[in-house]
């Protein structure tokens, strides 16, 4: 379309171009700076949306791969020994996010299976329990993980009187031991 003076435009162009700068507003307003600074020059909102799906998802070929990268990261995720189920949750999360966001029809099924083998040893009782408990096709996620966390405060405050009990008797060996040498 050949560039008019804003006066000489017909009622639906100057329609068009007030709805095409409020939308190029509304994503100005929504942008970082520095986000901006790559697409204040855009004159359209197609423009500006074009350039940021660009910059940030690349082209097909850079999309695939970037698909591929985080479905590797998904295979392969696992929660550390010491890492509490939320934040474990936290990276899961990001993951499953992360695809989502680069391709809507990605689908991976069977997100509470993947995230109950994902956890250390120490945690293999309760897995089981859920599996023989639960149906698991049907158990969404996040009930998943409040009746993991609920399990991890117990696994934890059992672990701490555990550890206060072995301290009692480690000083009662210790004293018993001190006791034995002075007679």
């Amino acid at each position: 379309m050949k560039e008019k003076p804003y006066e000489l435009l017909e009622d639906d162009q100057t329609k068009k171009l007030g709805k095409n700068n409020e939308a190029k507003i509304t994503l100005y307003n929504a942008l970082p700076c520095k986000e901006h600074e790559r697409v204040f020059m855009c004159k359209t909102t197609k423009e500006v949306w074009h350039t940021l799906i660009i910059t940030h998802q690349g082209n097909s070929q850079v999309k695939n791969y970037k698909i591929d990268l985080i479905t590797q990261e998904y295979e392969n995720f696992s929660i550390l020994n010491e890492e509490t189920i939320d934040s474990g949750f936290t990276r899961f999360n990001a993951i499953v996010t992360s695809l989502k966001s680069l391709d809507p029809n990605y689908s991976i099924k069977n997100y509470v299976r993947k995230f109950l083998r994902a956890l250390p040893l120490k945690w293999r009782a309760k897995v089981t329990a859920t599996e023989e408990a639960k149906d698991l096709a049907t158990l969404p996620l996040d009930e998943l993980i409040r009746n993991l966390k609920v399990y991890e405060m117990v696994f934890d405050n059992d672990g701490n009187r555990f550890e206060t009990t072995l301290r009692k008797g480690q000083v009662f060996s210790l004293l018993l031991k001190l006791n034995l040498r002075a007679n």
